[in-house]
């Protein structure tokens, strides 16, 4: 029942997802009587059917709604629901593509969050220069976040890119000013301390450009500052694509180039695209919780429960954990 689309494109990208992995089982939570009709629609066949299940929820979270209200005003919310199928095990993880804060809150307050982690992180997986992701959190769970919950970003960051997007040893950053260890504030120096002791492979202070440039693969940092990041980014990828275009459409020849580029332009935005990661992982909750963007297309939705899939085959969550208990102070 969220995003800007709900529920015809969320359906949508529901059926892509059923008839791209035959093993997934989907529970489609929401209000049946909005559900059910529009099932036909988007061409839900019996077969289909017979790996979804309708899960009825009388109420739905909207953007005025605050973040807690799925704990006492709405309790029988879309998204409060499908955190609750995750908690009982009757679901491995969920997607939603709808109020991102009540995601959150759902995913740490009713899944639970896993043993050792202080606050979950919210990750972006971004494309590089080199044709790689990177990984960027936290990007706006935590915005007031100390040197230890960057370290343990850091951390679950490095196992999300070992699990699910198959990288051998991470390069691991924090995001700071400069690259000498002795740049950047109190709170990154003491997070690049820590981290040194850890075993993972981390490389020290990342600066904004490594992003883009592919030079590290895992990049932590605090949440104010990743969503800040984030948002810029998402605004220039749609500022360069839409610059690309007017500057092709100004006279014949440049129309005549751009229809000759064309094939290089659609590998570009593909390469630009948020959809085609779907959502970001919620990391460090006993499940699988992937978030996506409200105005999520059919395409992110169908990548997102594609990133919840791999997720739950590689048992991420537990992997996070047996990674954290390790940092956990030894009785």
């Amino acid at each position: 029942m969220g995003g800007d689309h709900a529920p015809h494109v969320t359906l949508q990208g529901a059926r892509e997802a059923l008839e791209a992995w035959p093993g997934l089982f989907l529970f489609l939570v929401g209000d049946e009587a909005v559900l059910r009709p529009e099932l036909a629609r988007q061409g839900f066949t019996p077969a289909l059917m017979a790996r979804a299940e309708v899960v009825h929820a009388s109420q739905t979270v909207v953007m005025e709604d605050k973040a807690t209200s799925i704990l006492k005003e709405k309790k029988d919310s879309s998204i409060r629901v499908a955190a609750q199928l995750v908690r009982e095990g009757r679901a491995h993880g969920m997607v939603s593509m709808g109020h991102t804060g009540a995601a959150m809150v759902a995913s740490s307050l009713v899944i639970g969050k896993l043993e050792g982690v202080d606050r979950p992180a919210l990750a972006s997986v971004l494309p590089n220069m080199k044709g790689n992701p990177t990984v960027l959190l936290d990007v706006g769970a935590n915005v007031d976040s100390r040197a230890e919950h960057i370290a343990q970003f850091a951390v679950m960051g490095s196992v999300y890119a070992e699990e699910v997007l198959g990288l051998e040893r991470p390069r691991v950053g924090i995001l700071s000013v400069g690259e000498e260890d002795g740049k950047g504030t109190d709170v990154t120096k003491d997070a690049s301390a820590m981290l040194r002791q850890m075993d993972i492979r981390f490389e020290g202070n990342a600066e904004g450009r490594d992003i883009w440039n592919g030079n590290f693969d895992v990049i932590a940092c605090d949440g104010f500052v990743g969503n800040v990041v984030l948002k810029s980014s998402e605004a220039l990828a749609e500022g360069i694509i839409g610059g690309l275009r007017e500057s092709f459409m100004e006279t014949p020849i440049t129309k005549l180039a751009g229809l000759l580029a064309k094939p290089a332009m659609k590998r570009f935005k593909k390469k630009l695209d948020y959809a085609e990661y779907g959502g970001a992982p919620l990391l460090g909750v006993k499940g699988v919780s992937i978030i996506g963007h409200g105005r999520s297309d059919h395409k992110a939705v169908r990548n997102a429960i594609r990133a919840a899939l791999r997720a739950a085959e590689h048992h991420l969550h537990e992997r996070i954990q047996e990674r954290v208990a390790l940092l956990l102070p030894q009785d």
